[in-house]
Formats: C-alpha cells, structure tokens, sequence
C-alpha cells in the first residue's frame, strides 16, 4: 500500500503542484513561500493513511485539503502570536530612573488634581467624594445631604468641569478620563 500511495502522492504533485501554489500566492503568501507550503502539504499527505482508490477526484480533494490546511496555519500563528507579544513584552523591565520619573510625575499629577479638588466649592467636593470615594449613588448621595437629585447631578457637573478646567491649564498633556482613575488615591 505504501508504494501506490508514493506513487499517486508522486503522480499528483506533478500534475498539481502548480495549481497548489496559485491557491497560496492567492492566500498572500510569497513565491518560495508557497512553494515550501505546496511540498510540506505533499509529505504530510504521504505520512497520512491515505487510500488512493478512495479518492476519485484528486483535483478537488488536493484542493480542499490545501486550503484547509492553509487556514489551520493561520489559526496557529495568530494564536502563537499574543502569546510572543506577552512574552516579549514580559521580559521588559523598567530602569531604576524610568521608575523614578514615573513615581515623580504620579506624585504631581497628584498634587495638581489634590489642589484643583481643593478649590471647588465645599458641596461640589462632598458630591464628588460620596459619589466616586464612597461608591454611592446619585440617589443615594440626595439622602445623605439632603440635596434633590437634581442637584447632586448639577453639582457633579460643575464640580468635574471645573476640575477639568483646572487641570487643563495646569497639566495640557493629561487625558481628563485618567483623573477618575487617580481620585480614590486622593
């Protein structure tokens, strides 16, 4: 059985080759590299337990099992793929300076929006703080001060557009959504 599969595995390469390698230049792979796809599919075909009999229309089964086995590739690699992004990124580690700078530059932009929070008006500053120290919610934050909800959504508003002001003329390069990241830290 080994031989005659050699010899039909032989027999369709050279009548298919081409064709094969038209269907992985059209894929997007390159001349060599389709070319190398082409004899890889054909000893893979040759370690499979093929009958050949079996197959009557070798043209479009070769086919088919190409393009499946091009499309198995393209799984595999961009699956392989985050997982080479991780580890280069992974193997990444900060310098001792890199670190400083950034604890620095946390610590400023600490203090900018610690400064900016402090010159809002008192019950901008308690809105804010029930509503992104404590976790309350509106309704919640309209029982605790007495405020209709109407308020404390006025008041939530003019406090954050004045932080943002502030914040704007003091830091440009800062993206006002990083503001509410850091206000716990406060």
């Amino acid at each position: 059985m080994g031989s005659n599969l050699t010899q039909h595995v032989d027999s369709w390469y050279a009548k298919f080759h081409a064709h094969l390698i038209y269907i992985a230049t059209r894929w997007g792979y390159g001349e060599d590299e389709s070319r190398d796809q082409v004899q890889q599919f054909f000893l893979e075909l040759l370690q499979k337990n093929l009958e050949p009999a079996d197959i009557q229309h070798p043209k479009a089964y070769l086919t088919r099992a190409f393009g499946r086995k091009l499309i198995d590739d393209y799984r595999r690699a961009r699956q392989q793929q985050p997982k080479a992004e991780l580890t280069e990124n992974a193997a990444y580690e900060p310098s001792v300076l890199e670190n400083l700078v950034r604890l620095q530059s946390n610590e400023e932009l600490l203090a900018s929006i610690r400064t900016a929070f402090k010159r809002l008006p008192a019950r901008c500053q308690n809105v804010i703080h029930l509503k992104y120290y404590e976790g309350l919610t509106t309704e919640q934050i309209a029982e605790r001060t007495g405020l209709n909800t109407r308020s404390v959504y006025n008041n939530l508003y003019e406090g954050i557009k004045a932080l943002r002001e502030e914040l704007r003329n003091s830091n440009p390069r800062l993206k006002f959504a990083a503001i509410f990241s850091l206000l716990p830290a406060l």
